[in-house]
């Protein structure tokens, strides 16, 4: 009786992997006995097409493995000597399939490696278009019986590194990236006089766009201002030394700015000469103090 129950149940496991249908990111893993050299793991392209050899862009999106399995054989039938035995499992998909839409600049489906990142996948769709909202990413993820969107700011973690605005993906995933209010301009941020959204205007450099923010405060680190540029056709991150540009006498490199960029100046690390003035204050006041002690003792 035992016996006949695994028998029963390997056959009802057999039966539903044939039943099921293969779908763009599937790993299926392909043998044809006696010729390794056929033999491999395959990914089922966005598309929903495989590349195996003398089958190049074979649909395969909706079949069953049995039904593959049938196509390979007479396909490979027309070029070995022999017969081919060949057997078909799904295999564990490295892989995952992701639709980006929106402000970014190859919209589409992304296949992409298992346990890639937001940043990754929109990167995958050549960066952001000019204009784009980097402030609210949508993440698009299907739950049982509903779909759940939260928001994410990718500009925080190109600015901080905060990773939690930066998640890992699921296959299915849907991202939007959305449209600011308006499409050309740059972000000024940090420790200047009036941070800000400043319209970019032909040929604009860095210096332009701080001098459209009125400039860094007097608590700025002008070493180390931080010029990120998300649109460019490769996401490019550069720091820009204010001192040694106004040193250089214009030999110091002034990027031009493009839609979408940002411009992050930082704050002056503190050291102890900030407290000098308060320090001495109190040393005063407690000199003043000690002498009226002394005169009201005396």
């Amino acid at each position: 009786m035992k016996k006949h129950f695994i028998l029963l149940l390997i056959l009802c496991i057999s039966a539903f992997a044939q039943e099921r249908k293969i779908k763009a990111g599937d790993g299926i893993e392909i043998v044809v006995y006696g010729h390794q050299e056929l033999s491999r793991v395959v990914t089922v392209s966005p598309q929903g097409t495989i590349d195996f050899p003398f089958m190049q862009n074979l649909p395969v999106d909706g079949l069953t493995l049995e039904k593959l399995r049938e196509i390979i054989v007479a396909q490979l039938s027309r070029y070995l000597e022999d017969f081919p035995i060949v057997t078909l499992n799904f295999a564990k998909s490295n892989v995952i399939n992701i639709s980006i839409m929106g402000m970014v600049k190859q919209p589409g489906i992304r296949q992409l490696p298992l346990y890639s990142n937001l940043q990754g996948a929109i990167a995958a769709a050549g960066g952001t278009a000019p204009g784009a909202k980097l402030t609210e990413i949508q993440l698009m993820r299907g739950e049982p019986g509903k779909m759940v969107t939260t928001k994410y700011d990718l500009q925080a973690f190109l600015l901080d590194g905060d990773l939690k605005n930066n998640p890992m993906l699921s296959e299915g995933d849907v991202i939007m990236v959305t449209a600011g209010e308006m499409l050309n301009t740059v972000k000024v941020v940090g420790e200047v006089r009036v941070p800000g959204v400043f319209e970019e205007f032909t040929s604009a450099t860095v210096i332009d766009m701080l001098m459209r923010a009125g400039g860094p405060t007097a608590n700025a680190d002008i070493k180390k201002i931080r010029y990120i540029s998300p649109a460019r056709k490769k996401a490019a991150e550069y720091r820009f030394n204010l001192e040694d540009y106004l040193a250089s006498s214009g030999t110091y490199p002034n990027p031009e700015v493009k839609a979408g960029d940002i411009i992050y100046v930082p704050k002056k690390p503190e050291s102890w000469r900030t407290y000098l003035p308060i320090i001495s204050s109190f040393s005063s006041l407690m000199i003043s103090i000690y002498y009226i002690y002394r005169i009201q003792n005396d």
